[in-house]
């Protein structure tokens, strides 16, 4: 089977059924690779962004004043 690594694209070759008992540093080509993504995890450039719900945010600082808390 042919697989890419996500950083650098590089076409990785493997023949096992199981590529992580071949591949070392699976789903990447090598040890660079998996730091850079590692890197990259770290200074939050991988987000997961979503809609606003501006009309359904609970204000939590009016629920401590009501409540006491």
């Amino acid at each position: 089977m042919e697989y890419q690594c996500p950083v650098c694209h590089k076409t990785i070759k493997t023949f096992a059924k199981d590529p992580t008992t071949e591949i070392p540093f699976f789903p990447f080509c090598c040890q660079r690779c998996k730091l850079i993504d590692l890197g990259a995890w770290l200074d939050a450039d991988y987000k997961i962004t979503s809609e606003s719900q501006s009309d359904d945010d609970t204000n939590f600082d009016s629920i401590e004043e009501e409540t006491g808390i």
